[in-house]
């Protein structure tokens, strides 16, 4: 089985894996183990076979009910699948101390996505979401199994936990960023390049440095 950094899939959104990536003590997350994308309603047949011989065992999807409605997953069928939404937020963010100082630390703006990112890690009902996300991933011990976790483009929330993830796994954090970054590239490369020449750009690591260089240097309208 190829090991990419972006799946080789028909109509994958965002589909990536985490493992290769090194921690700060040298050891190495597997491959076949961590999964991440965008919404999976648009997977092909082709992609159920792919996924189902690359060990999907669990599809964590992290979207509000009604998102999962009105774009449902298509997972191979000995795929289990787990609905655990991060939204809607159940604390009183005012009151929130925690949250004003993670704000305080961590950004320059009191800005909506700013509070939305900052919730995503101290909100009790997000916590609890986290909590059953890692569980699962402990439960997940057989070799080339994998649990892949997603919103709706494999960004935000996805992001989130996947850095959350990779933290307990203590990857440096500039590995994370890069990670999160690789979003951005993904997308943009999608316009201007084949398939083949995006895994083959991941896996060597240009692809987030290209796309998110070009990006901060596109000038504002």
């Amino acid at each position: 089985m190829e090991h990419n950094r972006v799946l080789r899939l028909e109509h994958g959104i965002n589909f990536r894996e985490l493992g290769g990536y090194e921690n700060t003590a040298g050891q190495t997350i597997k491959w076949q183990k961590l999964l991440r994308c965008g919404g999976m309603s648009l997977l092909t047949n082709r992609d159920l076979t792919y996924l189902d011989n690359y060990g999907l065992r669990y599809d964590i999807d992290l979207r509000q009910a009604n998102e999962a409605e009105m774009s449902p997953d298509r997972y191979p069928k000995n795929t289990k699948y787990i609905n655990t939404s991060v939204y809607p937020f159940t604390d009183n963010r005012r009151f929130d101390r925690r949250l004003k100082r993670l704000i305080k630390r961590m950004v320059v703006d009191d800005s909506f996505n700013a509070q939305t990112y900052a919730q995503m890690v101290t909100d009790s009902h997000a916590v609890k979401v986290w909590q059953n996300l890692f569980a699962t991933l402990l439960t997940n011990d057989q070799p080339d199994q994998s649990v892949l976790f997603h919103c709706a483009a494999g960004k935000d929330r996805t992001g989130v936990a996947g850095a959350l993830i990779m933290t307990a796994l203590d990857v440096p954090r500039e590995t994370i960023m890069q990670d999160y970054l690789l979003t951005n590239a993904v997308f943009m490369a999608a316009d201007s390049m084949d398939t083949a020449t995006i895994i083959t750009k991941a896996n060597a690591g240009d692809l987030a440095s290209q796309f998110n260089v070009a990006m901060l240097l596109k000038p504002t309208i």
